[in-house]
């Protein structure tokens, strides 16, 4: 996915442009890509969901949306539905059953694949945090046995995957601004200052600071990170430095390797 909502298979060279700019937030569950795209200055949000073992398709351009606005017939293209949503969406996420996201000012929702309500709740409220700028505001959302929440100032709550009912409520000691949550062999959360912390669900431990701040994590054994920079091991410290700004770790059989901005793939670490 590119920043101008392109979509291409990997080891494919025809890009498609179902969204008419670029996605905010995607997952996958059972081969349906779940998208949405967001443009502030037309004050459009969307939420759509594509088959990935069906053939892509072009869909509407940002100039469509300014001539005719969100109607009918501007949606995404090939979509198995495609919904207007109240306003931004900030973090979503998805395990084999549902799909779970937070939009802002509105609440936090769950559906299945079809779009179909699961539940919804309100914000959780972090009285401690509340005067922190955007602090309350959800950057990421993780799914084991529970929902979690994951708020800018270092909140987070336990929802039920049942029916949404809070379980707990607790805000982090975490100096600086939240900005991504991994999820391993404990719950990694990183900040915008470079700083890494780990959180088990009762203990809340400093893992590391580093000089650029991590754009995605996964554990597999070990932690792998990718930074602005490159690819990082912390224990025992391993890193590169790359040409191309790296964008994500996929692993391919038995071995990891990161998707570059130029849509190139090579290996963790090489």
């Amino acid at each position: 996915m590119d920043v101008d909502g392109g979509i291409s298979r990997l080891g494919e060279d025809t890009i498609y442009h179902p969204f008419p700019i670029s996605l905010t937030n995607a997952v996958v569950i059972d081969d349906v890509l779940v998208g949405t795209w967001v443009d502030h200055e037309l004050r459009l949000a969307r939420m759509a969901a594509l088959d990935l073992n069906s053939d892509f398709e072009h869909g509407p351009t940002r100039g469509d949306l300014r001539a005719q606005g969100n109607s009918s017939h501007h949606q995404v293209a090939g979509a198995l539905w495609s919904h207007t949503v109240e306003s931004e969406p900030l973090a979503i996420c998805a395990n084999n059953e549902m799909i779970v996201f937070a939009l802002w000012k509105r609440g936090i929702y769950a559906i299945d694949k079809d779009a179909n309500e699961l539940w919804r709740i309100a914000n959780p409220e972090f009285k401690e945090i509340s005067k922190l700028p955007r602090g309350n505001e959800i950057i990421a959302i993780t799914i084991d046995d529970t929902v979690n929440l994951w708020t800018r100032g270092g909140g987070c709550a336990k929802i039920s995957c049942e029916d949404g009912k809070e379980i707990e409520n607790s805000c982090l000691p975490i100096i600086g601004n939240v900005t991504q949550v991994f999820r391993g062999d404990v719950h990694l959360l990183c900040t915008s200052e470079g700083e890494i912390w780990g959180y088990d669900g009762d203990d809340l431990q400093q893992i590391a600071v580093v000089d650029k701040p991590i754009r995605d994590a996964v554990f597999d054994e070990i932690w792998r990170f990718l930074t602005w920079e490159g690819d990082l091991i912390l224990e025992p410290l391993q890193k590169n430095t790359r040409y191309e700004l790296p964008v994500q770790l996929l692993k391919q059989v038995d071995d990891w390797m990161v998707i570059d901005n130029q849509g190139n793939l090579s290996p963790f670490l090489d």
